[in-house]
């Protein structure tokens, strides 16, 4: 059993009963099976985390320790996995993260994870922190040192877990082909959920399904979402971002002088529509997350979270990222709903939150922070929806509303489409197979979240992870954005309330 802990324990065809019964002190265990309510309590507070898009290929992580790994409780409850020892620097230097599948079609790929991992590997020897602008490729920082390689932990046939050295992390995005995406693991295990293993409270649940059961056509609201929402506000605030207008913005990946610009410009437009914005730092050198507040009118402590990422991830190997689909059409969006909310005289009922976020493409990094931070605020949040990938569907197909597969709270997302039916019928709504974007923060903590996207079925958009990405191509559609920022405002009026001040 040693030799076993000397190399990489798969298991993952594995039988409960051939789990060894003990284990070194820090052993992530990676297992297939869904967590469930008779999952032994240790086993509860070392939960790390659920990955993967697809629902019949999620990893489950846990880092438990030896004594909870050999009880007969977690044994029973485990029926496959695979084991992982760690040692004292894959914990407490730098991060875990798991890399897996964005959501394109596998018939399309020409690599797969083990060739992937070759490619990470071969190319994490040679780069640097670089930032791209029209002349030249500029070093970012000096000071940076990569003299601990990044480690392959774990390999499946659709994802590995990496060790990442700090280092390495603001610029892991660069090292991975398109198709890949990562997700850092957290620094500490999740909140276990107290009622059996929901991973969100049923009472927000409820709450949800009770206002989807007793929606009906509100004119107020359509008239809100229809003149407020400005297709041509939402041009020139991507174009913005992606440097297609006169902006100076050359990239927006989160390690570069135009993601820095780019939060500024953010809060000061979002601060216009009357909102207290601040700059949330959550990593050093990072662009900060940008938090916009509207207060509650009712003095009400509940809060309603819309939210897009505006940092931006470019070619393999590239830093250039101008981010026209992913993330500026949802940025656009986010701050076409602010424009609406001051331009119609919008006051909410309850807390409203406007989240940019930062770090998404290095492993959801700024809306972890976020998350935790709300968590531990004892927070409560009555919905919360991420949009990420709003503009392109392929020429010739339908506007179209992508809603998530998995890693999501099935009402938060039935609420959606149903307010989609309502106050966007022409879009055509259906599930996308997109991994893995910011909700999964807020879902991992309990929080009721979801997504928007922009298509049903794979990822289609052949500028996806690309320094091609701008919105001035084909496919590219400011109406589908338009569309779908109506039903997320809508969402928003329905569940956090509202009235309506309009000045003379």
């Amino acid at each position: 059993m040693s030799s076993y802990f000397a190399l990489l324990a798969v298991l993952s065809t594995v039988s409960a009963s051939a789990i060894p019964t003990t284990a070194p002190p820090k052993t992530l265990l990676i297992s297939s099976s869904a967590p469930s309510s008779k999952l032994a309590d240790c086993m509860k507070s070392s939960y790390y985390g659920t990955y993967g898009g697809s629902a019949d290929s999620q990893d489950h992580i846990y880092l438990p320790t030896e004594e909870c790994l050999s009880g007969k409780t977690t044994l029973n409850e485990l029926t496959s996995g695979s084991l992982v020892p760690l040692s004292v620097n894959n914990v407490d230097n730098g991060r875990i993260v798991w890399v897996g599948q964005a959501g394109v079609d596998p018939s399309l790929l020409s690599t797969n994870i083990v060739d992937s991992w070759e490619m990470i590997s071969g190319r994490s020897q040679e780069v640097s922190l670089v930032s791209a602008d029209d002349t030249a490729q500029h070093v970012l920082s000096n000071t940076q040192s990569h003299n601990q390689p990044i480690q392959l932990l774990h390999q499946s046939p659709t994802s590995m877990l990496l060790h990442v050295p700090q280092s390495y992390l603001p610029i892991i995005d660069t090292l991975l082909p398109s198709h890949l995406v990562p997700v850092a693991l957290p620094s500490k295990p999740l909140p276990a959920i107290a009622n059996g293993w929901e991973p969100v409270p049923g009472h927000f649940a409820k709450h949800l399904a009770n206002i989807t059961k007793h929606l009906r056509f509100s004119p107020e609201i359509d008239k809100i979402v229809s003149e407020g929402i400005e297709h041509n506000q939402i041009r020139r605030d991507v174009r913005f971002l992606t440097g297609e207008a006169p902006s100076g913005i050359e990239s927006r990946h989160s390690f570069t002088p135009g993601a820095v610009k780019a939060a500024h410009w953010i809060k000061e437009k979002v601060e216009a529509s009357g909102a207290d914005c601040h700059l949330h730092i959550f990593l050093d050198g990072f662009a900060p997350n940008v938090i916009c507040h509207y207060p509650s009118s009712l003095n009400s402590t509940e809060h309603v979270i819309l939210s897009a990422h505006y940092d931006s991830r470019g070619s393999f190997g590239s830093t250039r990222a101008p981010g026209g689909d992913d993330d500026g059409s949802g940025t656009g969006h986010l701050l076409s709903v602010a424009h609406a909310v001051g331009t119609q005289g919008v006051k909410f009922k309850k807390q409203v939150v406007l989240a940019f976020f930062a770090g998404e493409e290095q492993g959801l990094l700024g809306s972890h922070a976020y998350a935790e931070h709300l968590h531990a605020k004892n927070t409560t949040i009555l919905l919360q929806v991420q949009a990420d990938m709003l503009a392109y569907h392929a020429p010739g197909e339908p506007l179209q509303l992508g809603l998530p597969e998995s890693i999501h709270l099935p009402e938060a997302t039935y609420l959606i489409g149903n307010l989609s039916q309502i106050y966007s019928p022409e879009l055509v709504v259906g599930r996308t197979a997109a991994c893995c974007s910011d909700h999964q923060s807020f879902v991992s903590y309990g929080f009721p979240a979801t997504q928007v996207f922009e298509r049903n079925g794979w990822i289609a958009d052949p500028f996806y992870h690309n320094s091609g990405d701008l919105s001035q191509r084909d496919g590219y559609d400011f109406e589908q954005i338009v569309a779908i920022a109506k039903v997320t405002l809508s969402g928003l009026l329905s569940v956090a309330g509202y009235r309506l001040v309009l000045e003379a």
